[in-house]
C-alpha cells in the first residue's frame, strides 16, 4: 500500500507538506525523511494515553492511531500544521460508512433541484465574503505548473470554439460605445442599470460559446461584474427580449458606423 501511495504522491509532495507544516529540513534531513517508511509501526502500536513524541513530518491519526507521514492526510488550513485530524484512509472509510448508512434515504438529484437557488446564493455570498482570498488563491494556481497546463487547455478549447463560431468582429470599445445607448455609461444588459465603474464591467457572450453561441458583435454585451457572476453558466435566465434588444442595438450601431464594419460594404459591392 505504501509503494502505491508513493507513486501517486511524488517525493515533491511529501516535502511540500512538511514545509506547509512549518518545518524546514536541511538537505541531509530531507534524504533521511524520504528514506523513512510512510507509517511508523513502532510508535503506532503504543497504547492510547501513553505520551509519544511524533517526529517532524509525521502525525498520529485520530481514528486509526497510526503515525503517518503528513502527505497521507488531507489539507486543513485551520490546523497549525495544515493537516486533517484523521488520515485520508480513515476519512475515506468514514465517508463510505456514511454513504452506506444514508443510501436510499434521500434523492440527492431531487434535493439539489429543490435547493438549487439556495446553494447558488450561498456560493455567491461566500465568494463576496472571501473575494480577495479567492483571487489570490486563483492567481497563485494559474501561476503554478499544473494551473498553466489547465488554463492552456481551457484557452485552447475556447479559442477553437470562438474560431469555429466566429461572427461579426468586435472590440471592447465598440461594445461599450454601443451599450451606452446615448448615455454617459454603458447599460448592463442583465439588470438595465448603468455600469458606472469600469473595474466592474464585464464583457459577456450572453449565449455561451460552449453552448453554440457565436463570438459575434450581436452576441456580446456589457454587464456588471456581480450580475454576470450571479448568472448561471447555461444562461437560462436570459430572455428572448434581452437577446432581441442587443441584436437591435447592434444592427443600429452597424448602420450608424459603417466604417467599423467594412465587411458589409465588401459584401454589398460583391452583390452588385
Amino acid at each position: 500500500m505504501a509503494d502505491i501511495k508513493e507513486k501517486i504522491n511524488p517525493i515533491a509532495d511529501q516535502l511540500n507538506r512538511v514545509k506547509e507544516a512549518g518545518k524546514i529540513f536541511t538537505e541531509a534531513e530531507e534524504k533521511e525523511y524520504l528514506a523513512l517508511p510512510d507509517i511508523l509501526e513502532a510508535l503506532s502500536s503504543v497504547p492510547i494515553g501513553v505520551g509519544i513524541e511524533v517526529p517532524a513530518g509525521y502525525k498520529r491519526c485520530g481514528r486509526c492511531r497510526e503515525v503517518k507521514k503528513l502527505y497521507l492526510f488531507n489539507r486543513n488550513s485551520s490546523s497549525k500544521i495544515n493537516c486533517s485530524g484523521n488520515c485520508k484512509e480513515c476519512q475515506k472509510h468514514a465517508a463510505q460508512q456514511s454513504y452506506d448508512k444514508n443510501k436510499g434515504k434521500r434523492d440527492y438529484k431531487q434535493y439539489y433541484a429543490d435547493n438549487q437557488e439556495i446553494k447558488r446564493e450561498n456560493g455567491r455570498k461566500y465568494y463576496a465574503d472571501h473575494k480577495e482570498a479567492i483571487t489570490i488563491k486563483q492567481k497563485s494556481y494559474r501561476g503554478s505548473s499544473k494551473g498553466r497546463k489547465v488554463m492552456h487547455r481551457a484557452h485552447s478549447k475556447r479559442k477553437y470554439m470562438m474560431t469555429k463560431n466566429a461572427g461579426i468582429p468586435w472590440t471592447r470599445e465598440m461594445v461599450i460605445d454601443r451599450d451606452k445607448q446615448g448615455n454617459e455609461f454603458p447599460i448592463c444588459y442583465l439588470c438595465g442599470e448603468p455600469i458606472v465603474r469600469d473595474s466592474t464591467l464585464h464583457m459577456e457572450n450572453f449565449i455561451p460559446i460552449v453552448l453554440g453561441g457565436k463570438d459575434c458583435f450581436t452576441n456580446v454585451a456589457c454587464a456588471h461584474e456581480l450580475c454576470n457572476l450571479r448568472k448561471s453558466k447555461d444562461a437560462r435566465e436570459i430572455t428572448a427580449e434581452q437577446v432581441e434588444g442587443i441584436i437591435v442595438l447592434a444592427e443600429a450601431y452597424i448602420d450608424k458606423h459603417p466604417e467599423l464594419f467594412p465587411q458589409f460594404s465588401e459584401d454589398a459591392n460583391k452583390t452588385k
